[in-house]
C-alpha cells in the first residue's frame, strides 16, 4: 500500500476548499495516510455525492492512518487520500463504509501529492452512490450565514416573538400580514432560496444581536 506522510487535514461534513478553512476548525496533523490513485470520474462522484465504499476497501484502510497527538501517535479508523493526478481529497468513513467527512489539502501539499499520483497504478475503487449533493455556488461564509439566519427565524417563531417577525416581514416585502405562520414560512423560504431580501434578514439579526 502507498502512503503519504506529514500533511494537514480539515475534516468537515461539507467539502471546503483550503481557502475556506476557518480558524475555529480542528486541523489534524497527519503522520501517515494510505494513498490511492483513482479515475477522475470516481473522484468527482466521491467529492460531490454521498457514497458508500464496499467492505473490502474499509478493511483495507482500517487503522492505517496515523495522526500526531502531542507526545504520541493515535490511529484513525477509516481514512485515506484519493487523487486523480489533478485533485486530491481525503475521506473519513463510518464503519458502515459511508463517507461522513471530507477534507481538501493545503495548496502546496495538494500539488505535490497530485504529481505523485501519476506514478501509481490506477485503483479500481468500489462504491455505491447513495445521494447526490446539489451544486452550491455560495462560499462557506455565505452558507453559514444562511443557516444562522434560518435558525434565528425559527427561534423567533418558537419563542412567539411575533412583533419582530411582523416588523421583519414589513421591511422585506413592504406589506403587512396578520397570520404569523404565513409570515414565518415566507421569511424562511426567502432565506432557504437565498432571495433578494436575504441580506435584509441577515442584517436584521446582526443589529438585534448588538443591542
Amino acid at each position: 500500500m502507498n502512503y503519504i506522510y506529514d500533511i494537514l487535514l480539515n475534516f468537515q461534513k461539507e467539502f471546503y476548499e483550503f481557502y475556506e478553512w476557518d480558524n475555529n476548525d480542528e486541523i489534524i496533523h497527519i503522520r501517515k495516510i494510505p494513498f490511492f490513485r483513482i479515475s477522475s470520474r470516481d473522484l468527482k462522484n466521491i467529492k460531490n455525492s454521498v457514497v458508500k465504499f464496499d467492505k473490502d476497501f474499509c478493511e483495507k484502510i482500517y487503522n492505517k492512518t496515523e495522526k500526531f497527538k502531542k507526545v504520541k501517535v493515535s490511529f484513525l479508523n477509516y481514512v485515506c487520500l484519493l487523487s486523480d493526478g489533478k485533485q486530491v481529497i481525503s475521506v473519513k468513513l463510518g464503519k458502515n463504509g459511508v463517507v461522513n467527512y471530507k477534507s481538501s489539502l493545503l495548496l502546496d501539499e495538494e500539488e505535490e501529492i497530485a504529481e505523485m499520483a501519476f506514478d501509481l497504478k490506477l485503483y479500481d475503487i468500489k462504491y455505491t452512490i447513495m445521494d447526490t449533493n446539489p451544486i452550491c455556488f455560495l462560499t462557506r461564509h455565505e452558507r453559514d450565514s444562511l443557516r444562522l439566519a434560518s435558525n434565528k427565524l425559527k427561534l423567533l417563531y418558537n419563542q412567539k416573538e411575533d412583533d419582530k417577525l411582523r416588523f421583519l416581514y414589513l421591511e422585506c416585502f413592504d406589506e403587512s400580514e396578520d397570520d404569523i405562520n404565513k409570515i414565518f414560512q415566507r421569511l424562511q423560504l426567502e432565506v432557504e432560496n437565498n432571495q433578494k431580501n436575504t441580506s435584509k434578514i441577515i442584517d436584521f439579526f446582526k443589529i438585534i444581536s448588538q443591542k
